[in-house]
């Protein structure tokens, strides 16, 4: 409103004619006021609708009102008829790329591939079982093996198998989630991918595992490693988790990106690692050299648009496949959008015919 006062008028940022909102469909909305620039900005489904001047704004010292809207004194009118979810206000001006990150925050089933249909052929191929419809190719000596979802998984010889999409179902610089059941036949002796991305030198983010290097024979961890750019040598952001008991097992394995908050978590089992090394005198140090904190979790993370395919089995690192993964991976998820804590404990918890949805967490 232009005053607070009694029958002022409004100002108002309205999606353009043509544009039309329809019942019993979501819509993610955002106004941003910017003092500076004397604006209001109108924001639908992270995109740009409107934006007006409002150059004198008052001060509003009452209350939030969410799905009414009070005026003259208390008046209320305009009562909303629907579902109105994940209310949030920031302090500050909200630039167009975050409110486009916090609209891909809603995760969405971008791909699910758990390898219970192969379809021969001159490549084989499975098919993606979400509504986006991207099959997977087998490569090199892959096939159906026994899986833990239900019943078939992707065997991998960790020699020249894998399986890719023909495109590439998700945006890696925006919000998203990977998950992948992996059970390695050996204690891999060398680092081998799950699940990655690929650009068009290196992968946006490879989801792996890494042998200890002081004890080869170990339990070793599982690593996701995050690229901001696609170069030859580039620079990586990594979180590891090793909240396992034997590689060898079947463990599952979730990476969740949030490119709103630039973080990136690593679930192992549904579990996100956070042990830290004691340092009793305050000086930085772990008290024992050994110790090494366990953080599952990493902020300032950015991660590039990867332009290639998804990768099940191998990553690409400066300009080379490789990583080539020993063993069974089966049920693997593409999300775009950031699934939380809950939603990944569902997931690590259901073995059979689990719907082709976004996990409803709690």
């Amino acid at each position: 409103y232009s005053a607070d006062v009694a029958g002022a008028s409004q100002i108002r940022a309205v999606q353009p004619d043509g544009q039309t909102a329809r019942v019993g469909e979501w819509a993610h909305l955002v106004g941003v006021h910017d003092p500076t620039a004397d604006t209001l900005t109108l924001y639908v489904n992270g995109v740009k609708a409107a934006t007006v001047a409002q150059s004198n704004p008052f001060y509003a010292g009452g209350t939030v009102q969410v799905g009414a809207l009070d005026i003259d004194g208390g008046q209320r009118i305009q009562y909303f008829p629907g579902t109105i979810d994940d209310v949030r206000t920031f302090d500050r001006v909200m630039a167009p790329a975050e409110v486009n990150q916090l609209f891909g925050q809603r995760p969405l089933v971008m791909g699910r591939w758990n390898f219970e249909t192969v379809q021969d052929g001159t490549p084989a191929t499975t098919p993606d079982l979400s509504a986006t419809g991207t099959p997977m190719t087998l490569g090199g000596q892959a096939r159906q093996g026994m899986g833990w979802v239900d019943l078939s998984g992707l065997e991998l010889d960790g020699t020249a198998a894998y399986a890719a999409t023909n495109s590439q179902p998700l945006d890696t610089s925006a919000s998203f989630t990977v998950t992948a059941w992996a059970q390695a036949a050996a204690i891999p002796d060398s680092t081998a991918s799950v699940v990655s991305a690929a650009g068009t030198h290196t992968s946006a983010f490879d989801l792996r595992f890494e042998p200890d290097a002081k004890d080869p024979a170990g339990p070793g961890r599982y690593t996701a490693a995050i690229r901001d750019k696609d170069a030859s040598a580039t620079g990586e952001r990594s979180v590891s988790n090793s909240e396992f008991y034997d590689g060898r097992d079947w463990n599952h394995l979730a990476l969740v990106y949030d490119g709103f908050t630039k973080e990136a978590r690593l679930y192992v089992n549904g579990v996100l690692q956070e042990s830290a090394c004691a340092d009793d005198d305050g000086n930085g140090d772990a008290d024992e050299s050994s110790c090494q904190d366990l953080i599952a979790w990493a902020d300032n993370v950015l991660s590039f648009k990867a332009t290639g395919t998804l990768q099940v089995g191998r990553a690409r690192t400066n300009d080379t496949w490789g990583q080539y993964f020993p063993g069974v991976i089966d049920d693997v998820w593409a999300f775009q959008g950031a699934l939380n804590d809950s939603q990944i404990t569902e997931l690590a918890g259901s073995f059979i015919d689990i719907p082709t949805d976004v996990p409803a967490g709690s």
